[in-house]
């Protein structure tokens, strides 16, 4: 037996044994792919023909009898991240938690809490479809609005926004030379040696202030690198995502900003899912119209399908197509919407809202569902056009304001309408 098919079985049996109306019933897979179960404290009885059942069906996947079990207290901690995945006749769930070396962001709560910032981070699937650009882009976008913009190169493994926007202006130190030296305390040491102020704000009316991966006293970059992501505070052990909503806060304290952007490494990386759900930010996942594309996302959102907080999070996450190209653009785009609308009908939206009596549209205050053509949908790709002054674009050196304009005026238009120029209510 294979590692799909032995969850589905483990799920089976633990249910037929222990599950009961409105009951759960709980599996935990280890780092191997091996299954235990979680034997409530009042159902020992069931352990010894569970125990062989489950090791005769799963075989590898499987522990001896004497070792399937797990107690109540060992798992209580992790239940937030414990995703459904099975059901019986009864209406008993069967619950995953799930031990991974990486990818355990992926399932994590997101932040719900609201920040003082506007947060944005910029993701995507796979290099080369204008991230960056767009970050620098709309950086400077918004400075002409008189916003104070602060990006943050969090893409540690490839840096890029930082040095578009700053050249050979930068600061001391970097987003690394904190991460290791907060392990060890000093992290406010770094903090104002960190950041510094783009020349692309100048003259906008606004300002950019960028914090790169690496500054100009940074030294040898990988030896930091590979220390960057322990999950070690200055107090002992902690969650790599709570040390970079600690730096992020601090940062917004220090510069008071009124947008933040969070330039994300590509990939299903576990530093891109602290990106998109531990810091309460609104996420803008690029995307061109092309089967590796989607295929990546649906892994993702097919996680999230069965994420338990997807209610608290699936309403931030936004479309944008980049590099539509100007040839046949009606044609490209509407296949970009559509595959898009496509994959969230599938995982994240609910189902369409049906006719009431009479007619009447049904109660649909909380249904979260957009059909293809509707521009207030999450799917809806906000579009960014292909041009070729944008081609090893370098805003420091070569701005051509007419080239961005033309390719980025739509995102321009429905970002501020939607996050910029929201009217304040009383």
């Amino acid at each position: 037996m294979l590692f799909n098919e032995a969850l589905v079985s483990a799920a089976e049996i633990a249910l037929r044994h222990l599950g009961h109306e409105g009951g759960d019933v709980v599996l935990v897979r280890d780092l191997y792919g091996k299954i235990r179960v979680v034997l409530p404290d009042d159902r020992a009885d069931a352990a010894d023909a569970l125990g062989v059942e489950l090791l005769t069906a799963l075989g590898a996947h499987a522990y001896a009898p004497e070792s399937a079990f797990l107690k109540e207290a060992d798992v209580r901690a992790a239940l937030d991240s414990a995703h459904v995945v099975g059901t019986s006749d009864t209406g008993a769930r069967a619950l995953l938690v799930d031990r991974l070396l990486t990818g355990t962001e992926w399932s994590a709560p997101p932040n719900t809490q609201a920040t003082a910032k506007k947060r944005f981070t910029l993701f995507s699937m796979k290099g080369g479809v204008g991230r960056s650009t767009t970050a620098s882009i709309l950086a400077w976008h918004l400075a002409r609005k008189g916003k104070h913009v602060l990006v943050l190169d969090l893409d540690l493994e490839s840096p890029g926004v930082g040095t578009t926007l700053l050249g050979p202006s930068l600061p001391r130190l970097g987003i690394v030379d904190w991460f290791v030296e907060d392990a060890l305390g000093q992290g406010d040491l770094v903090l104002p040696d960190m950041v510094a102020t783009s020349d692309l704000g100048v003259g906008t009316g606004g300002k950019v202030t960028v914090v790169p991966c690496f500054g100009t006293d940074t030294g040898d970059y990988l030896p930091k690198l590979g220390r960057a992501y322990l999950e070690r505070g200055p107090t002992g052990r902690e969650p790599w995502p709570d040390r970079l909503k600690r730096l992020v806060a601090a940062l917004e304290e220090r510069e008071n900003p009124d947008v933040v952007l969070l330039d994300s490494r590509t990939g299903l990386h576990d530093t891109s899912a602290s990106l998109m759900l531990a810091m309460g930010a609104d996420t803008l996942m690029f995307a061109v119209d092309s089967r590796q594309t989607w295929t990546a996302y649906q892994f993702l959102f097919e996680h999230w399908h069965n994420h338990p907080h997807v209610r608290e999070f699936r309403h931030r996450l936004w479309v944008v197509g980049s590099m539509v190209p100007r040839q046949r653009i009606d044609e490209y785009f509407e296949g970009l919407r559509d595959h898009a609308h496509e994959l969230f009908e599938g995982t994240l939206y609910d189902q369409p809202p049906t006719p009431g009596e009479g007619g009447d549209p049904g109660d649909t205050a909380d249904v979260f569902h957009y059909p293809p053509t509707d521009e207030a949908g999450n799917h809806h790709p906000r579009p960014v056009l292909w041009d070729d002054g944008l081609v090893a674009f370098d805003p420091l050196s070569a701005w051509q304001e007419g080239p961005v304009t033309a390719a980025y005026t739509r995102l321009f238009e429905w970002f501020d309408q939607t996050f910029i120029d929201v009217p304040v209510l009383p």
